[in-house]
């Protein structure tokens, strides 16, 4: 699969199989991440990994729509020094292109009891968590149909040349 490939063709997973993820696997992904640029090159970002089935369900509990956590294979919470928003975007586009490319579905969940996440994890008080993914396999049982061709903007309508 190429990137194109991968970014027309991904989408957000919520519900997986109960495969697990080879740890091999989990270090590619955790690595492309790693790899993922920053402003400044300051790499912005700690991340947790988290396989532990209960621990994940506590995870899933901090957020409205964080449910997806307790079914997947393992979960990685982006931890950073300030709120750095597009530098962890970055590195978690990073993390779900490579996931997908090995058939390893994903989807971001907003954590909104960061302290109560924080304490789950033994993230410290100075640091900012409040973004976590799922990645699992994609169980088929529970997907929506394939998006039809055109569910997103055209690029005339969010592309605007030169000026307003």
């Amino acid at each position: 699969m190429n990137v194109s490939e991968a970014i027309r063709g991904m989408r957000a997973v919520r519900h997986f199989t109960a495969q697990p993820v080879p740890e091999e696997t989990i270090r590619t992904i955790l690595n492309a991440g790693r790899r993922a640029q920053s402003s400044k090159n300051t790499q912005p970002w700690q991340f947790v990994a988290i396989r532990d089935k209960e621990t994940l369900k506590q995870l899933s509990e901090c957020g409205a729509f964080a449910q997806h956590l307790a079914g997947a294979a393992f979960a990685v919470a982006l931890i950073s020094p300030n709120p750095a928003g597009f530098d962890l975007g970055q590195a978690t586009a990073f993390m779900q292109l490579q996931a997908w490319e090995l058939g390893i579905g994903s989807c971001i969940a907003s954590i909104y009891e960061p302290e109560r996440a924080k304490s789950i994890l033994g993230v410290p008080n100075d640091l900012h968590f409040t973004v976590a993914l799922s990645f699992g396999y994609p169980d088929p049982a529970q997907q929506p149909p394939a998006p039809r061709p055109g569910g997103r903007k055209s690029l005339d309508e969010v592309v605007h040349w030169e000026k307003w």
